[in-house]
């Protein structure tokens, strides 16, 4: 996953999120602060990259 946010003041936030969404162990991430995303409204963009395994 990496998640692009634009103020880090709302970084526990997003760990809160992330532990509600995701058990141990959390997926590898990379967070990086960005001044702006494509939409001035946006606060956050994340992309992420799954893997469904396949059904025995």
């Amino acid at each position: 996953m990496t998640v692009f946010l634009t103020d880090m003041r709302h970084l526990d936030q997003v760990h809160q999120v992330r532990r509600e969404f995701f058990p141990p162990p959390y997926p590898a991430s990379t967070l990086v602060q960005v001044t702006s995303l494509v939409d001035p409204r946006m606060l956050i963009e994340i992309n992420a990259v799954a893997v469904i395994p396949d059904k025995p």
